[in-house]
């Protein structure tokens, strides 16, 4: 795998908040990859990255109660959502 440097995984997860703030609604890691055109498992490490950070958060179940098996759900922290819409006009 290529190492990419530190301004550019910047800017991805840039990429991956402002997707998931357009979105309205939570999506699969596989939906973000789709989304800002880069392969699944460098969106999986950015996001466990921002899990971190505190600015998103992994669903962990369904509407319904069920648990996830094998994938993951991910949407804005609610206080980095209001934050957004704040800051925007």
């Amino acid at each position: 795998m290529t190492r990419l440097s530190e301004k550019t995984e910047n800017h991805l997860k840039d990429e991956i908040v402002s997707a998931l703030y357009h979105s309205k609604r939570s999506m699969f890691s596989n939906q973000i990859a789709t989304e800002i055109c880069r392969d699944n498992e460098l969106v999986k490490r950015l996001l466990a990255e921002l899990d971190k950070m505190g600015v998103v958060e992994r669903l962990l179940k369904n509407k319904r109660g069920v648990s996830y098996k094998e994938r993951n759900r991910w949407r804005l922290r609610p206080e980095v959502e209001k934050a957004f819409r704040q800051s925007s006009f």
